[in-house]
């Protein structure tokens, strides 16, 4: 066929008029087609969901093992893994929270669900327990090099052992690692936990080595004394109060109505307030004269437990026996009458004891004579009462022991007991508070009077702040990956308040200055031209 003829027949191919058969194959041909694309976009989404899911199972491993070999931070140049950050985080919060617990209640707060409740304006409580585990871990590795330095060793693997029997009592018929988990977040394992939990006993036993050798001197104890008496001292004294004779009701004896018309208290006005005060002054003048005679007593009194308005007076070193004083409370409309006895510092030695404190259960026999007994019945030494106080002490003490317990702290009976002279190191009580709460103590013997242990305790408080701030400055914290959110919002808070303090700057240099100064220089040259 020559290509003019092809030419000339393809107009007629292409006109030709469709059939009833033509048109149903094509529907079947576009169907087909349909069919297959549609099969092949099935094929290509099975093959995503399948690599997905293989994705997501792949990526459990491989989140056990960054979170158990990962750097989650790196805190002087050692690597922190996820494992030991999410410890250190849980002890933070468990701590804050026995501590302050009582305290979030009475703010209404749900310590159940407390991490993204606002610690502060810009900081979550999750913030803030992550800067107190970044701040254990700097202490802990800091410490740990001190110890290492100065050659310090110590066998973990007592302490170690104990805990983790604890932790498998917590944990009753759960499994270990699920209680854990429970406890340190969901990476903990009881193998992955050994690391920081030694790390932990350690660095403890040479802290507590450091604070003996850091315990202040009867020198320095006294010196802190003589500067502070009055936060040591005490004060025996005697006061009437004289409450003013305030009306309950309106001069014509009419009654108070509110608003709705309900009857309410009456309320005095000023001047009403003023002449009862006048003569509450002067039935207190007259009470002056005999307050060290018929006041109330008040005995060994800290500066903290006195009436605020009486304090200053009561503690002023100028303070003498019989000196007395007048003085009004217009909040609680009244007059204060107080007569001064004497100061002095209490030196009744406290004592050290171990106790085992439990609270009764709903059919048990236990209770303190109970536990006596059987302390009795055994080998009766102060080793076997130790064992009795890991067996039943619901206190945490370590191994029950309390030091410096003052001798007025309990109740009348467990204090007169302390307090007995003829007590001896090795003896023993039993005690049920009218309560229910049941006591067995093992006495010790005699330690420092309170206000001595309290000072001891403030300047070693004190001391070991500053060695623990003086090595962990330098412990360097980085965050590649960014975990720690309140690294970002202290970053911004210190990028807006350069923002203002460069705006400040920037402000008295403003256009508006300028102009005013070169609108004062135009108007001169203005007055100049018209002159």
């Amino acid at each position: 066929m020559s290509k003019n003829k092809a030419q000339q027949e393809a107009p007629q191919k292409e006109s030709r008029v469709m059939t009833k058969y033509d048109r149903k194959m094509q529907a079947y041909q576009e169907q087909e087609r349909k069919e297959r694309a549609q099969k092949q976009r099935a094929n290509v989404i099975g093959v995503v969901v399948v690599l997905a899911v293989a994705a997501l199972v792949l990526s459990f491993p491989i989140r056990n093992y960054l979170a158990v070999n990962g750097a989650y931070i790196t805190v002087g140049g050692e690597k922190v893994n996820k494992v030991e950050f999410d410890y250190n985080y849980a002890m933070a919060r468990t701590n804050f929270l026995a501590q302050n617990s009582y305290y979030l209640s009475m703010m209404g707060m749900d310590a159940s669900n407390i991490d993204n409740q606002m610690y502060s304006t810009d900081l979550t409580f999750r913030d803030y327990f992550e800067q107190l585990a970044v701040a254990n871990i700097k202490n802990t590795k800091a410490l740990k090099a001190e110890a290492q330095a100065a050659g310090f060793s110590y066998d973990t693997d007592q302490e170690y052992r104990e805990m983790m029997e604890e932790l498998k009592e917590g944990a009753g018929g759960t499994s270990l690692n699920k209680y854990l988990k429970s406890l340190f977040g969901g990476y903990a394992t009881e193998a992955r936990l050994e690391k920081p939990i030694r790390e932990g006993i350690l660095t403890n036993a040479y802290y507590e080595q450091v604070a003996d050798a850091s315990a202040p001197s009867e020198t320095e104890i006294n010196s802190y004394y003589e500067e502070h008496k009055e936060n040591y001292d005490v004060v025996d004294y005697h006061m009437t109060i004289v409450e003013a004779e305030l009306p309950t009701q309106a001069p014509d004896g009419s009654p108070t109505l509110d608003e709705e018309g309900n009857e309410v208290a009456y309320q005095p006005t000023e001047e009403e307030i003023a002449a009862a005060m006048d003569e509450a002054k002067k039935t207190a003048d007259t009470k002056e004269a005999t307050v060290l005679a018929e006041g109330e007593s008040h005995e060994a009194q800290s500066r903290s437990a006195t009436n605020y308005l009486l304090s200053d007076w009561l503690f002023d070193q100028a303070r003498a026996k019989g000196d007395t004083i007048v003085v009004a409370d217009t909040t609680n409309h009244r007059y204060l009458v107080a007569g001064f006895d004497q100061r002095y510092r209490v030196e009744t030695p406290t004592v050290n004891l171990r106790a085992i404190m439990t609270q009764p259960g709903e059919g048990s026999s236990v209770n303190a004579q109970s536990i006596l007994e059987e302390w009795k019945n055994g080998p009766a030494t102060e080793e076997s009462f130790i064992e009795l106080c890991k067996k039943y002490d619901e206190n945490g003490a370590k191994e029950g022991l309390y030091e410096g317990v003052a001798t007025n702290s309990m109740s009348d009976e467990m204090n007169a007991w302390m307090a007995d002279p003829a007590r001896q190191a090795g003896d023993t009580g039993a005690f049920t508070e009218p309560e229910g709460a049941n006591y067995v103590l093992y006495y010790m013997g005699l330690n420092d009077p309170v206000w001595k242990m309290s000072i001891r305790d403030l300047l070693l408080s004190q001391a070991m702040t500053e060695y623990l701030e003086g090595i962990s400055q330098s412990v360097t914290l980085e965050d590649p990956k960014g975990n720690l959110n309140y690294l970002k919002v202290e970053a911004a808070a210190s990028e807006a308040a350069a923002g203002e303090s460069e705006s400040g700057e920037n402000q008295e240099d403003t256009p508006e200055s300028q102009s005013d100064s070169s609108g004062e220089e135009s108007t001169e040259e203005s007055s100049e031209d018209v002159g």
